[in-house]
């Protein structure tokens, strides 16, 4: 087995064994340090949780050029209108080549994605079947970050679903 094969199916393994722990104060924390792994893994420049502000920040990443506030949501219902603008109330606070990308492992509400979406839009929302894409190994984890960014500078769309995916 190749070297990354192994590395991309053991990080597939160490989010699956954390799914019990999904709604859980630790097993919010356990799921900050995998997110923070598979940067690692995907050789994204990443920095690990902050505040700034008075505001808590759950890290960021810098890929082509603009930095993303992250925000990780480990919660059993999908994440709604107030998770979207506690994002956008951070980024908009930042340098103009700042945005933001949210991972909820459960998802969003319809009124979420709308929230998130729009003109000038500067997030981009994820969800676990996102993760699932990348573990596949139909596209990087920095593909996806691509795919999703050009599809919201195309349409307004923070968020795009894996099912409409064009690879």
């Amino acid at each position: 087995m190749k070297k990354n094969a192994f590395n991309n199916h053991k990080l597939q393994q160490g989010f699956e064994a954390l799914q019990s722990q999904i709604g859980t104060q630790e097993g919010g924390y356990v799921f900050e340090k995998w997110v923070y792994q598979l940067l690692d893994y995907c050789e994204i420049q990443s920095k690990r949780p902050y505040i700034t502000s008075d505001r808590q920040i759950d890290g960021s990443l810098t890929y082509e050029g603009t930095t993303y506030l992250l925000e990780l949501k480990f919660t059993k219902n999908l994440s709604g209108v107030q998770e979207i603008d506690s994002l956008k109330a951070k980024v908009s606070k930042m340098a103009d080549n700042t945005m933001g990308i949210m991972i909820s492992v459960c998802g969003y509400t319809q009124v979420a994605i709308s929230e998130a979406s729009g003109s000038k839009t500067t997030i981009l929302i994820m969800d676990a079947t996102h993760l699932y894409l990348f573990f596949s190994g139909v596209m990087s984890f920095k593909e996806l970050i691509s795919r999703i960014r050009r599809h919201a500078s195309q349409t307004g769309q923070a968020y795009l679903s894996v099912n409409e995916f064009n690879y």
